[in-house]
């Protein structure tokens, strides 16, 4: 499958994208969400190929200080998202190893800081148990 690397800037009011190596291939849209069916539109018509038969990589070319922004929000929001898998895996850690201990769910809850429906709901399960509220759907 043939992809297409397009580079978009701005040139208020338009985002304009340029498909590299591709003769006559810019085109623009006022917002970014009706970009890449412009671009597809404008790569179907320029090679004669179905708009589904090949794959875009997209690059922005914007202001020094807006790319900036935007990389530091975006390395913000992995960071965010890295400690927040690490929070659940620590948290599946402890009330696991509190249960194995056979400290009951509401005092895991209380040295966790967590509400004893939150413990309830993450801690492992023994084989055959069901959920809590589960038993009468199993009937």
């Amino acid at each position: 499958m043939t992809t297409y690397a397009v580079t978009v800037s701005r040139d208020e009011p338009w985002w304009v994208a340029v498909v590299a190596g591709l003769p006559g291939g810019a085109t623009e849209a006022r917002r970014l969400d009706q970009l890449e069916t412009e671009v597809r539109d404008l790569i179907a018509g320029l090679t004669d190929a179905d708009e589904d038969s090949f794959d875009l990589t997209w690059e922005y070319a914007l202001q020094p200080d807006v790319e900036e922004s935007v990389h530091r929000f975006l390395a913000a929001r992995a960071r965010r998202q890295a400690a927040e898998e690490d929070y659940a895996a620590a948290q599946l850690e402890a009330v696991s190893a509190l249960t194995t201990a056979h400290v009951s769910l509401r005092d895991a809850a209380e040295l966790l800081g967590l509400s004893y429906q939150r413990v309830a709901q993450i801690r492992p399960r023994r084989p055959g148990e069901q959920a809590a509220g589960r038993a009468s759907e199993a009937s």
